[in-house]
């Protein structure tokens, strides 16, 4: 297999080689989680448990999950999968649908886990380039298997509409797979879409609506058909009895979650808008986070080392197209104006 995994420092948005020092206070924005903690009602289902339980293996089906997803989004049961994070859901999707050899597509950039997934099932990987102002996407291949659209789109933060998804879904003879990672944070979703189209898939987390990105639990949304034929494939206890527990009782508090998800839809839309007043660029987000570029040139790293000089850690990537910017997740108003002091003392190196 010729490519390189990246690592965790990669991943987490770490300059190669930068291990920040547990005794220094960084502002933390490289990882789009969520700056609030978890509903009050997951605390006290916390201390509720019996440490005695862990001895006994999860629900394999997440039976009272699923139920309490289909009541909050009118599904049944039966077209909801659970798994131990959006990966684990993406990853059986592949593994279910893909036959070594076939192909698979997204457009680019986009999550870079899609091509590591399609590699390892020996898939044949196809990405398709998009570029600013990113209108008009292109179709995949008549031949594509599988059809990745992150919707909105990491890293950079655009979404498609409703209707420009739809028509994905019309024109792919595969399956459409509409990651919706950061829909809650978006204008539009997909879900009515399942109810109208078979080939579709709709997959989601709690790790950033619900600052709940440490139990690791994403979901997909489904006809029955296709939920039915993951289910023979996954892992049969790939979600723990404690995220069961919370991640039911999170669910229940949807006025403390959509409160939270407006303040830092909020806090985006004032921090985007004073940033672009001070001259840097940015494509408008409907993510938890933005991609901000330095007025002028390619100056992306430069940009993420003098942020990082700041204690701020933010996610710089190496691709064409993303390299003269970087990712930051929207913190707390309190964060993003230390962060947008930060930037105004430093926008001078990236005017010449």
């Amino acid at each position: 297999m010729n490519y390189t995994r990246p690592t965790v420092a990669t991943m987490r948005g770490y300059k190669a080689g930068f291990q920040p020092d547990p005794k220094e206070r960084y502002i933390k924005l490289n990882s789009n989680e969520n700056p609030y903690p978890p509903s009050p009602k997951v605390k006290e289902a916390l201390a509720s448990l019996s440490y005695e339980d862990l001895r006994l293996y999860p629900d394999p089906m997440s039976v009272e999950l699923r139920e309490k997803l289909g009541r909050l989004y009118g599904f049944s049961p039966e077209e909801i999968i659970c798994g131990n994070g959006s990966d684990d859901i993406l990853n059986t999707i592949i593994r279910t649908f893909v036959e070594p050899g076939e192909v698979i597509c997204f457009h680019e950039p986009t999550f870079p886990l899609y091509r590591i997934l399609g590699i390892i099932q020996s898939a044949k990987v196809i990405s398709i380039p998009i570029s600013e102002p990113y209108q008009n996407p292109p179709f995949p291949p008549k031949d594509c298997k599988v059809f990745f659209l992150a919707n909105p789109n990491s890293p950079v933060g655009f979404a498609y509409s409703t209707q420009e998804v739809q028509n994905f879904a019309e024109n792919i003879r595969g399956i459409l797979v509409v990651d919706e990672a950061y829909a809650e944070f978006a204008r539009e979703n997909a879900l009515e879409l399942v109810r109208h189209f078979q080939n579709v898939l709709v997959v989601r987390t709690v790790s950033k609506s619900y600052a709940l990105a440490g139990l690791r639990l994403g979901y997909a949304i489904g006809s029955r058909n296709l939920i039915r034929e993951m289910f023979k494939v996954k892992d049969p206890f790939n979600v723990t009895r404690l995220t069961q527990i919370l991640v039911s009782a999170a669910l229940e508090d949807t006025i403390y979650v959509t409160n939270k998800i407006n303040e830092i839809i909020s806090t985006r839309e004032w921090f985007t808008q004073e940033i672009r007043n001070l001259g840097y660029r940015v494509i408008p987000s409907q993510g938890n986070f933005i991609f901000p570029k330095p007025p002028v040139g390619k100056k992306g790293i430069r940009f993420y080392e003098k942020l990082l000089e700041k204690k701020v850690l933010t996610r710089h990537y190496d691709q064409e197209g993303l390299c003269d910017g970087v990712r930051m997740t929207i913190g707390t108003p309190e964060e993003m104006r230390q962060v947008l002091d930060i930037m105004k003392n430093i926008l001078p190196e990236f005017q010449l």
